[in-house]
């Protein structure tokens, strides 16, 4: 089928049931068309009555398209490879009917990241790069753009089931950058940001946290609404639990407040308890993974060198059972059904492992469903690895890296200084020995990242092309 050829275009359609989300990316995979040929290309919504007459790209997602269970059965599509997977994409160049000339283009997804991904997968065809905006990578003209059956493809569900990137230590650069543009840390921003994690084939973030909270900073709510229209699942670092974000705190803290004025679960159980809950009823229901635990303000201990490894992991437990109740009552009942992750970063560590006079968070029934976030050493070496006995534990395995670190005893930042071969060899590591289930990389400012940032996400979308 032609998509531009002798002077005739393709239309995209779109069935009004589709997800908004779907639709506002295949706007952008319009623009992509445009960028190369120097057409518009329209977006139609609903269904032209026979597609035999014309060249169509037909956008559909199972369960949210008549056209797919049409197609299904009268026989004309087999769907059977998506169904019930993990986004996944059929792309797929249908065969003219009765010996007419013009064919059909058929993205369906599993679900709206499996057609999303289905829809740049076409913008990766036409040589559209992911870093198109970002790094002002323009694509080369093309009069003729033709698709063949040799360019169907069924997509495998990723390897890693969360991948995606921390923008952090973002001042000056990033910060001053978005003021300056968009007059901060706003859903037009981050719309640009999402459309990038989405490329790269990523679905997960956690945002810029320095001076910024994301889920006030849309204006409002608009950051939190935009993420969850495509498919962006959202979380918080390893110091900001319950869905409420490190800047936050400040704002709503004091001697007359609802939250108290202590980040000390000792000294302000009720407070830190309405705190968290308040998190939970706001962002809740939207597609998360909920950061567990407590660390202090600022990216610091919770309780000081002077407290013993029992009194820190005896107040992480007491902190995550009230979480876990708050989690039940504003979320879901059934935690297994809620995403959660506890971040061994720094010195939780030593409370994940205990020692020999005191279990360890390791071994605590209530974090069975959680999964742990294993962290390099800030300056990408694997630390600590899941053992044989507790690889397929069934909350799984994250791995917390940096392409970007502030702090001691060395900051590295600004610049992309990470050698690919390190990333190789470190996450490979990481992936063979189970880690699985989440992959985050702080990425800094994002800019100076995008040769690793490129190639974490593609080792953890199809580690069997990129890895070991």
């Amino acid at each position: 089928m032609y998509i531009a050829e002798n002077g005739q275009y393709a239309k995209l359609y779109i069935e009004e049931s589709a997800y908004s989300g779907v639709k506002k990316i295949a706007s952008k995979v319009a623009e992509d068309l445009k960028k190369v040929t120097d057409h518009e290309f329209t977006v139609e919504y609903g269904l032209p009555k026979d597609t035999d007459k014309i060249n169509a790209i037909v956008i559909a997602t199972l369960g949210k398209s008549a056209y797919l269970e049409s197609m299904e059965q009268a026989g004309k599509v087999e769907l059977s490879a998506i169904r019930g997977k993990r986004e996944v994409y059929d792309f797929r160049v249908l065969e003219p009917a009765n010996g007419e000339s013009h064919a059909t283009l058929l993205i369906a997804g599993s679900d709206k990241r499996g057609t999303i991904y289905g829809l740049f997968h076409l913008s990766e065809i036409i040589g559209v790069s992911p870093w198109v905006w970002f790094a002002d990578v323009m694509p080369a003209h093309k009069d003729v753009i033709t698709l063949t059956q040799e360019d169907n493809k069924t997509s495998k569900e990723p390897s890693v089931k969360y991948r995606g990137f921390f923008i952090n230590d973002e001042w000056p650069s990033f910060g001053n950058w978005t003021f300056r543009h968009f007059g901060g840390f706003t859903a037009q921003m981050y719309d640009k940001v999402f459309e990038l994690l989405l490329r790269l084939k990523g679905n997960y973030l956690w945002p810029a946290m320095w001076t910024s909270s994301f889920s006030l900073d849309g204006p409002g709510f608009d950051n939190a609404k935009l993420a969850d229209e495509y498919g962006i699942v959202m979380s918080n670092s390893h110091h900001e639990p319950c869905l409420r974000h490190s800047e936050e705190w400040d704002l709503v803290r004091g001697e007359d407040s609802i939250y108290g004025n202590a980040w000390n679960y000792d000294r302000n159980k009720e407070g830190l308890t309405n705190y968290w809950r308040d998190g939970l009823k706001r962002n809740g229901k939207l597609e998360n993974i909920i950061t567990m635990g407590m660390r202090g303000e600022r990216d610091s201990e919770i309780l000081g060198h002077s407290a013993t490894l029992k009194e820190n992991i005896d107040y992480l437990k007491e902190v995550i059972t009230t979480q876990n109740q708050l989690i039940k009552e504003c979320v879901n009942e059934d935690l297994d059904q809620v995403p959660r992750m506890l971040a061994l970063y720094k010195e939780v560590e030593a409370y994940f492992h205990g020692d020999e006079n005191t279990m360890g968070l390791k071994d605590w029934k209530e974090l069975d469903g959680v999964t742990f976030m294993l962290c390099e050493d800030n300056f990408g070496n694997m630390r600590t690895l899941p053992t044989k006995e507790n690889r397929d534990r069934k909350g799984g395995w994250g791995m917390y890296y940096h392409f970007d670190y502030h702090g001691d005893p060395v900051s590295y930042e600004w610049v992309n200084s990470t050698h690919l071969s390190k990333v190789w060899e470190q996450m490979c590591e990481a992936y063979d020995y189970g880690i699985r289930d989440i992959w985050v990389v702080n990425v800094g400012d994002l800019k100076p990242q995008e040769l690793p940032l490129s190639y974490f996400l593609d080792l953890a979308y199809d580690f069997d092309k990129w890895g070991t």
